[in-house]
């Protein structure tokens, strides 16, 4: 009988410690999604404004992990402008990122 009470009470603490956890890390990652979400809105207004052709590269580069190579296979460009395409787009980001900087 003990050991049943030992084991409800034990049960209890747990599930009470599990509800404080939930509860501040709720509003933390809350927080954080919150962040990210207005980064990635961010972000996503900065890569509209470049070219489309610089967008693309960018978005095959980083968001699908294509290499030079094979952005230049399937966009059917050389891989020089493929280069040139992605420096360019990286450049204009990096200035346009520049005045958020401290908050990213």
């Amino acid at each position: 009988m003990r050991r049943r009470q030992a084991y409800c009470r034990a049960k209890d603490r747990y599930a009470n410690e599990l509800q404080k956890n939930a509860n501040g890390q709720s509003a933390r990652i809350d927080a954080d999604e919150i962040s990210r979400s207005d980064l990635r809105k961010f972000l996503n207004q900065q890569l509209q404004r470049l070219p489309g052709y610089q967008r693309q590269a960018v978005r095959l580069a980083f968001f699908k992990g294509m290499s030079h190579r094979e952005i230049a296979a399937a966009t059917q460009t050389p891989l020089g402008t493929v280069k040139t395409r992605l420096e360019l787009g990286l450049q204009k980001l990096t200035h346009a990122i520049k005045p958020m900087r401290h908050k990213i």
